[in-house]
């Protein structure tokens, strides 16, 4: 499998392998730096630094990017932290969903499915059984990133598409640097029909 720089999304607390060719992104690419990130990935997987990793994450939540928090929310959950574990969970889905919807680039948008499909498993039958709670869970989802003010850089997700391989294997770069994320002005509507089809999506009622 084929990664961007150093964007694991492959990685999870259950694997006992995982296989990649790393990729070091050049131009405007090479300005996104994920290493950070991917050294809290590699931690949370690690289960000799997992705990210590989860009280670093929690005390700085809005530090990490989806891939992180995803993956947080998966080793709440296998310490027995169910309900807190749905909370991030839903924290990051909707985090991931904005960064989609402000991306410029549409093949990497791909990236919050391939996370939904690796993540929502582990917590699918307990959400299933417990539909109350993720509803309410999901409002205080709003409210609580209403009240916080992220500070990764979204274009994490512009790894995952087609256009960070550019030159990644010898080939030309294009001429012009490529729009990696949206117009500015369009992200206030864009975060508002996020948060709408967010609290759609798990049945939140507008208060």
């Amino acid at each position: 499998m084929i990664l961007s720089g150093l964007v694991l999304l492959t990685i999870t607390l259950k694997a006992q392998e995982v296989k990649t060719i790393e990729v070091k992104p050049v131009g405007i690419y090479a300005e996104i730096d994920v290493a950070g990130q991917n050294r809290m990935i590699k931690q949370l997987y690690d289960p000799n630094t997992r705990n210590a990793t989860v009280d670093t994450i929690f005390n700085n939540i809005t530090h990490y990017n989806p891939p992180v928090i995803y993956l947080f929310s998966q080793a709440l959950y296998m310490n027995g932290e169910k309900e807190p574990a749905v909370q991030w969970y839903l924290y990051a889905q909707l985090n991931a969903l904005y960064d989609a919807a402000r991306c410029a680039d549409n093949t990497a948008k791909q990236a919050v499915e391939i996370l939904e499909e690796r993540y929502r498993p582990t917590l699918d039958e307990y959400m299933k059984q417990n539909k109350p709670m993720v509803t309410e869970t999901a409002g205080k989802v709003l409210q609580l990133y209403k009240s916080l003010q992220s500070d990764y850089d979204i274009r994490w997700i512009n790894l995952h598409g087609m256009g960070a391989f550019a030159g990644a294997f010898g080939d030309e770069l294009p001429k012009e640097a490529p729009k990696l994320t949206v117009d500015k002005l369009l992200w206030p509507g864009i975060e508002e029909n996020i948060l709408k089809e967010f609290a759609e999506r798990w049945g939140v009622k507008e208060k």
